[in-house]
Order: structure tokens, then sequence, then C-alpha cells
């Protein structure tokens, strides 16, 4: 469950540093769109999108290992 709720961090990312004024990919995302820089906010678009289907891979190796039953090649017994 834990590769499959990156993009819920890093949504709460945007809001946690907002408030509390830490620097950071949240931080950055935020003065981006106020400042309507179109190029940083695509950027961090794209490293959203590239850790969450990271974590879901993640998530499903993890997955197939603790599973044994999970096969790749679809053979059914």
């Amino acid at each position: 469950l834990l590769g499959l709720s990156v993009p819920g961090l890093i949504g709460g990312s945007v809001i946690i540093e907002s408030i509390f004024a830490l620097p950071g990919l949240g931080q950055l995302f935020y003065t981006a769109v106020m400042a309507r820089d179109y190029t940083m906010i695509m950027g961090n678009l794209v490293l959203g999108a590239v850790l969450t289907l990271a974590g879901n891979l993640l998530a499903d190796i993890a997955y197939g290992l603790a599973d044994p039953r999970i096969r790749a090649d679809g053979e059914r017994n």
C-alpha cells in the first residue's frame, strides 16, 4: 500500500511546505503555479508521474515476491 500512496505524499508536500514555508518540491510547485511558470509546472508534473509509476512498479514487484501465486506469464493451474 505504501507504493500506491505516492501521489498523496506529493500532494501533501505541497500543502505542508506551503503552510510552514519549508523549501522543497511542493513549495517549488506552488510558486511555479503562482508565477505561471509553465515549464517548471510541467517538469514537476512529469517528476510526480515518474515517481508514481515507480511506486506502482515497486508495489507490483513486491506483491509478486510476497505472493508466489502471481505469475508474469499468465499460466493457469
